[in-house]
């Protein structure tokens, strides 16, 4: 009986501790201060990187290549030799330009002939005129033989220094002439185009500052620029099916190991020209309707304000009535929060 008392009396001194501490002690919540900042919106968009000057190198005959001496990834220097081609059809023109030279000189030597005889009267008029007229239609011949020649590639050298970032050319193959034999890229000129989906793009405008995020660096180091462009053309995304414009965005300082193809994230500053009070989202409660704000007062205990606000790209917004500035309210509010509780911050 001794020790049945003496049990409840353990049970009930610690209920009646937790009780009492529970009532002395306050919970601890993060709290912010507002505060007037600029009001700034924020927009996250993707994007990638493409490079400024890409040259497609075409031929427009269908020559079988002999040589390849480059391959995809190889950075070369201007005038390096690329690829040669056989020269069974150089050769062949070369032959028929021979001929229809020695033709020409033959059709030469008979209108001399004929305009001499004709002077005396050994020869009609006419025959003049025709031989005159094979003579111009050998011209017009030898001529587009030669342009031929000179459009016939023996080899093909780079017109720039740069990287091979495509690569068609196989040996002893015949040319796709409607295909670029070959792609050479600068991967030191490039640009950043970031993708700005149709319900944005009324707050995009030129020189809006940027802030870039490399998918290569795991959005760990961001980097500053602008918009410098924005097409009028709507496109189909090339990461999701929506429609988007392209924004074109100029960094301020390299990027190293940044090259075409690569993802990047960024983020869009709305700068709205004005001042205001602003707090964090997470801050927000719905409740009866009304979007609150739990206070924390002078002696540490919650007060419910209804607020209003104007919503901002982001995670802030901006506060037109309820809080003032300097007042302290929960960052991360929870359910069990209520006006006049006791907190720590």
């Amino acid at each position: 009986m001794k020790l049945q008392f003496k049990i409840h009396f353990i049970i009930f001194s610690g209920i009646l501790f937790l009780s009492c501490n529970k009532k002395n002690s306050s919970l601890i919540y993060e709290t912010q201060t507002a505060r007037i900042e600029p009001v700034i919106g924020q927009i996250e968009v993707s994007g990638r990187v493409e490079a400024n000057d890409t040259k497609k190198i075409f031929i427009d005959k269908k020559l079988k290549v002999k040589s390849v001496f480059i391959q995809e990834g190889d950075y070369v220097e201007k005038n390096q030799l690329l690829i040669t081609f056989d020269n069974n059809e150089i050769n062949k023109l070369k032959r028929g330009i021979a001929q229809e030279k020695i033709l020409l000189e033959k059709l030469e030597r008979e209108y001399k002939i004929e305009q001499e005889l004709y002077k005396i009267g050994g020869s009609s008029k006419n025959s003049a005129i025709e031989l005159k007229e094979q003579i111009n239609i050998k011209k017009l011949a030898l001529l587009t033989l030669e342009e031929d020649l000179s459009e016939t590639k023996e080899e093909i050298k780079s017109p720039v220094s740069g990287t091979i970032t495509k690569l068609l050319a196989q040996e002893n193959y015949s040319v796709n002439t409607d295909e670029p034999l070959l792609t050479l890229t600068d991967l030191t000129n490039i640009k950043i185009i970031l993708e700005i989906p149709e319900y944005e793009v009324e707050d995009i405008k030129i020189d809006q500052k940027v802030e870039i995020k490399p998918e290569l660096f795991e959005q760990k180091k961001s980097y500053e620029g602008h918009i410098s462009r924005v097409s009028k053309i709507s496109k189909t995304s090339k990461n999701t099916t929506e429609n988007v414009l392209e924004a074109e965005v100029q960094i301020k300082e390299k990027i190293e190991k940044l090259v075409p193809g690569f993802k990047i994230s960024a983020i869009i500053y709305i700068d709205s020209k004005r001042n205001g009070i602003l707090i964090s989202k997470t801050a927000l409660v719905f409740k009866n309707n009304k979007y609150i704000v739990f206070i924390v007062n002078d002696e540490n205990t919650l007060e419910e304000r209804e607020i209003s606000y104007s919503v901002l790209k982001g995670n802030k917004i901006h506060i037109t009535s309820g809080i003032k500035e300097g007042e302290k309210y929960i960052l991360f509010p929870t359910e069990d929060l209520v006006e006049g509780m006791k907190i720590n911050s």
